[in-house]
């Protein structure tokens, strides 16, 4: 029993301290100062302090209410008795103190008899009943936790760790012959030369020399003498070592479907679903056909380092009917899980277990220096899914999307309750056990494969609370020193969605998401012949709409949802189920066609726009080869790999283009300036400073040559600027220049 333990309160109003619903021992913003990257700090001189005990005990203030009579607290530990919990005001603080059991404690503020609104968005929360809370998270002080002390990786791979093992009340020191380490890989003993343990004061440092560029991740575990584990073992603590600090900007992402993407042994483990059209069946494709390609250097050729896996969970084995309420599917997308760690075991193959090799992928992307983004899958389960089957009640059903009285959005709309299918139970974060277990199984399932980041299905559908709370767990960890996170959302609006996406954007939620409003212009402008000018609108409406986030938003020229870019460019979209004619792929080995050549241009120039923009572009698999689709499923068919010449040209130009964003870091990270824009003519520049400058131009119409003028500010009087894609290059001539371009070609300068 814990009552007699007292729990010291003081509670803050308007901002209330990061410290608020972590764990409950020194180990927030103690880390060093380091992102486990590339860092140049000795930490040998870190003095680690004596022995720690954790404490049960904890002022938490409360700074606001200058004019308030009183303050009180109410919430679940005191039955929301308005009087119960009194808060006494001290050199301009108020402060209380509550004697709590471990959990997890739903509570707002009282100001002089009035509840208190909304909580801060900042802030962790709990839903009790219909209103949303303040949540009071009391951690077990019996038991002990890690404290990161230090951690860095130096610019010669030197790997050095500082971990505080903090006992629980009662002082119990560390057991050293339970000490369990890795680094990736790489098991470390206990008893080597690169782990010293003072059992005396609890420190653990770790001291590693890296002898290759990749991800090394610790993981430490650990018991006291009387054989109590450390809270949430194994710690984990994502860094890398590379030769380039990376930040998310320098990214390009791919999304791989992967029964869809290469099937490495040509057999599927598991008999073929019965009853299924082949096109909505499993067609085979299988972790270690991306494997392949990852060692291949297939994404390293297109400049591609984020790799966005479809859904890894374990699927339903049977058939379900789709949307169309006739058609039978199989859960070859991922998008229907049955269990929240075991991965789907069609993605194995004949040598190896899906999990195996799920971590073989991401063990030589990591090697490359490739993030990994996990499909997480939250607003929804399948009915057979291990939770409805421990919990019948978190998985009760509701209305189907779509149905009367049932909207997807709209007044008469249920976004957040209603089924994507009937088989498909809406979780409900509202009740905080469904939530709890989720974000644990999230986070664990990140740890077991070691991911770098998480795409959020279907976020508009959620409440705020599970995607903040997500996000705050990966704070925790980066808090303590570890790689940042990446967490992108996909919220499926129109044109004019931009205030439905911000919505769920903030330091607090996701860092960004797709950018649906971009979209729709992007395919006008290069698919049905729109104008430039209306992109460049588009353009600046996003820059304003999205402001800092801007930059962590993820352009598009297609994915999973729509009909492919190809299909929607020819106007031959037939329909899903009828396999629409792929004119890429139906063209001559050895020539390229005139048909095939205004798909080349199209999507060539859509690739460079898209790879040339500020954020963090997307290329859907087979986009690089111009793979037709209309909609679902027939927009998710198989990749294909004997490419004849016009497929060919466009991966071609698509492998260019990103080669380009990787080594000109204007592309990358810079600010952009409009320099000319009419219906058929855009001229644009990304610069980082005067001189560090890169031009895109691009011509719809017949040939041109335009004086365009050179702002003085980007420094580039004088200079020769040269295409990386093309032979064409211009001189700069005081504040203009004179740029040529034929009709459908586009042009990469950089600064000679």
């Amino acid at each position: 029993m814990y009552i007699d333990r007292k729990l010291t309160i003081a509670l803050l109003a308007a901002s209330l301290l990061p410290l608020l619903g972590c764990p409950q021992f020194p180990e927030e913003n103690n880390a060093s100062g380091t992102t486990g990257q590339n860092n140049s700090q000795n930490n040998t001189t870190i003095d680690p302090g004596p022995a720690e005990e954790r404490e049960c005990s904890r002022v938490v203030e409360y700074q606001g209410g200058e004019g308030a009579s009183s303050v009180t607290i109410a919430g679940e530990f005191n039955d929301w008795d308005i009087n119960a919990t009194p808060l006494e005001r001290s050199e301009g603080i108020w402060r209380a103190e509550v004697q709590l059991e471990p959990g997890d404690y739903a509570y707002k503020f009282v100001i002089d008899g009035e509840y208190e609104g909304e909580p801060p968005p900042d802030v962790p929360t709990k839903w009790a009943g219909d209103i949303e809370n303040r949540n009071l998270r009391v951690d077990d002080c019996s038991i002990p936790a890690w404290k990161v002390v230090s951690n860095d990786v130096s610019e010669d791979g030197e790997i050095t760790v500082t971990l505080k093992f903090v006992s629980a009340t009662g002082g119990a020191k560390i057991d050293p012959t339970s000490l369990d380490l890795s680094l990736g890989n790489i098991e470390l003993d206990a008893s080597s030369d690169a782990v010293d343990v003072d059992v005396d004061q609890g420190v653990v440092q770790i001291t590693y020399q890296a002898e290759e560029f990749g991800k090394y991740s610790l993981r430490a575990s650990a018991a006291d003498v009387d054989g109590r584990p450390v809270q949430g073992s194994p710690l984990w603590l994502p860094m890398w070592y590379e030769e380039e600090p990376f930040e998310w900007q320098d990214s390009v992402m791919y999304l791989i479907f992967t029964d869809r993407f290469l099937d490495s042994d040509g057999t599927m483990p598991v008999p073929p679903i019965q009853g299924v059209a082949p096109i909505a069946g499993y067609m085979g494709g299988d972790f270690n056909g991306i494997l392949q390609k990852i060692e291949e250097g297939y994404f390293e050729e297109m400049g591609v380092n984020l790799l966005w896996l479809s859904p890894v969970y374990e699927n339903t084995d049977e058939a379900w009917v789709g949307g169309d309420g006739f058609n039978m599917f199989t859960g070859f997308h991922g998008y229907w899980p049955t269990d929240p760690l075991t991965t789907e075991s069609r993605y194995g193959d004949t040598e190896q277990s899906s999990d195996a090799r799920l971590k073989q992928v991401i063990d030589a992307a990591h090697a490359r220096g490739i993030r990994i983004l996990f499909d997480v899958v939250h607003n929804h389960v399948h009915e057979d899914h291990l939770y409805c089957r421990e919990n019948p009640g978190w998985c009760a059903k509701t209305c189907t999307c779509g149905n009367d009285g049932c909207a997807w959005e709209g007044p008469n709309g249920k976004p957040l309750t209603c089924q994507f299918a009937p088989y498909l139970p809406d979780l409900s974060y509202r009740n905080h056990e469904i939530l709890k277990r989720q974000v644990n199984d999230t986070m664990r399932l990140a740890e077991k494969f070691d991911v770098d980041g998480f795409r959020v299905d279907a976020a508009k559908h959620m409440d705020h609370i599970i995607m903040r709370s997500l996000r705050k767990r990966t704070q925790e960890l980066e808090a303590k020193g570890a790689t940042p996170f990446y967490t992108v959302g996909e919220t499926y609006t129109g044109g004019d969605g931009y205030g439905l996406i911000m919505n769920y954007v903030a330091d607090y939620e996701l860092h960004g998401q797709f950018d649906f409003p971009l979209l729709y212009p992007i395919r006008g402008t290069f698919g049905h012949d729109g104008s430039f000018r209306d992109l460049e609108a588009a353009v600046v409406r996003s820059e304003m709409a999205y402001g800092d986030a801007y930059m962590w938003m993820s352009p598009f020229l297609g994915n999973h949802d729509i009909p492919r870019f190809s299909t929607d460019a020819l106007g031959n979209d037939w329909d899903p189920w009828s396999s629409t004619l792929d004119v890429m792929a139906q063209g001559p080995q050895d020539t390229i066609t005139d048909e095939q050549w205004n798909i080349i241009n199209r999507m060539s120039m859509g690739f460079a726009f898209l790879l040339t923009q500020p954020g963090i572009p997307l290329i859907y698999y087979g986009d690089e080869i111009g793979l037709a689709g209309s909609a679902d499923p027939d927009n998710r068919r198989m990749m294909f790999w004997d490419w004849n010449a016009g497929q060919a040209e466009l991966a071609s130009r698509v492998k260019a283009l990103g080669q380009a964003r990787k080594e000109l870091e204007p592309l990358r990270r810079g600010a952009r300036t409009e320099l000319w824009v009419d219906d058929s003519l855009y001229v644009y520049a990304r610069h980082t400073g005067p001189g560090e400058v890169v031009i895109v131009a691009m011509n719809k119409g017949g040939a041109r040559t335009e004086e365009v003028t050179i702002p003085a500010d980007l420094g580039l009087n004088g200079k020769t600027l040269s295409s990386v894609n093309s032979d064409r290059q211009f001189v700069v001539n005081g504040t203009s220049a004179s740029v040529q371009l034929n009709s459908w070609e586009y042009a990469v300068y950089k600064v000679d």
